[in-house]
């Protein structure tokens, strides 16, 4: 049985929802027959301090949060090549879906039983890793918005993503740019364009990757901004049919170069890029490089190439 080490991210949404100790003692009595030895350790800050001081005293390091803390766990273990669990405990917790848990903690404590242990890859923006998506333009605007709004609840999180949508939506900008993808080049006047790691669309969920393992970066451009088309947007998202949809440009690439320019088109902005990176609001310096790292990380998952991993060892005996 492997040893396992519960990192549960006190500023969460659900922790705050419903209390840190309870959230604590709910994964130690879910996991207690999972692992030996478990710890459950509650921190505030950031993660990769945490894992540090474990060092190499647990098998599995699991990272309770939303899927900023989930990847900045990952930052740290591609050092020492542990195994990295999700619990989901933030807003939209993507990567943990991703992996084929449930958004809900008590399903997915669940389902960690049966969970099997499997490479996944990982991206990179100028270096920095992440496990879901980079993106630039309104999302990462709308996450600035939001948090100048405030708000002390996953509830309250939805409404003042909501109030910040609305308010863009009457101020929109676009991201103007040359985008490489792989061989090919093309000039952006976007209001959104994301970069996911593995392309998304799942059975289940638009928003998901069906695969972590494909080696390959999902390309994603909205073409226009409008209340229209944000309704149309809106309308395929809910039907699991933007895939289908013409409102989104949506390619597959190894290697996407993104080098921001100015109105003109003429010249190049040397100044940084904002970006959301697994829904942490960021500057990077421009041109921003977006590549992989093929199965780099080793993590615990029901996903489609957990599936198909018929060797891989179990988590429990």
């Amino acid at each position: 049985m492997a040893s396992a080490l519960v990192l549960i991210n006190r500023n969460s949404g659900t922790v705050r929802s419903r209390g840190a100790d309870a959230v604590a003692d709910l994964v130690r009595e879910q996991l207690a027959d999972v692992f030996s030895p478990l710890e459950v350790r509650l921190f505030e800050g950031d993660i990769a301090p945490e894992i540090t001081k474990a060092r190499k005293t647990a098998d599995v390091i699991i990272a309770g949060g939303g899927d900023g803390t989930i990847a900045s766990a990952a930052d740290a273990l591609l050092k020492t090549g542990q195994i990295l669990g999700a619990l989901p405990l933030g807003t939209m917790n993507l990567f943990v879906q991703a992996l084929g848990f449930s958004p809900k903690l008590e399903e997915a404590l669940a389902q960690m039983k049966e969970a099997t242990v499997y490479p996944v890859d990982v991206g990179t923006a100028n270096d920095r890793i992440f496990l879901h998506q980079v993106s630039f333009g309104l999302q990462p605007r709308m996450g600035r918005l939001r948090e100048k709004l405030g708000y002390k609840s996953r509830a309250g999180k939805l409404a003042s993503t909501a109030r910040a949508l609305l308010a863009l939506s009457l101020r929109p900008r676009l991201v103007r740019g040359r985008v490489k993808l792989d061989d090919e080049e093309l000039l952006v006047a976007s209001p959104m364009v994301a970069v996911t790691n593995n392309p998304i669309g799942s059975e289940n969920l638009w928003s998901v990757q069906h695969r972590l393992d494909t080696g390959q970066l999902g390309y994603y451009a909205l073409p226009e901004f409008s209340l229209g088309a944000l309704l149309g947007l809106a309308r395929d998202y809910m039907k699991n049919r933007l895939h289908d949809a013409d409102i989104v440009d949506h390619r597959v690439a190894t290697t996407v170069t993104l080098n921001r320019l100015s109105r003109s088109f003429r010249f190049s902005r040397r100044k940084g890029v904002l970006a959301s990176l697994d829904g942490e609001i960021i500057v990077l310096d421009n041109p921003v490089t977006v590549s992989m790292k093929p199965k780099a990380l080793k993590v615990l998952g029901r996903g489609a190439t957990a599936r198909d991993e018929q060797a891989a060892p179990r988590t429990s005996s």
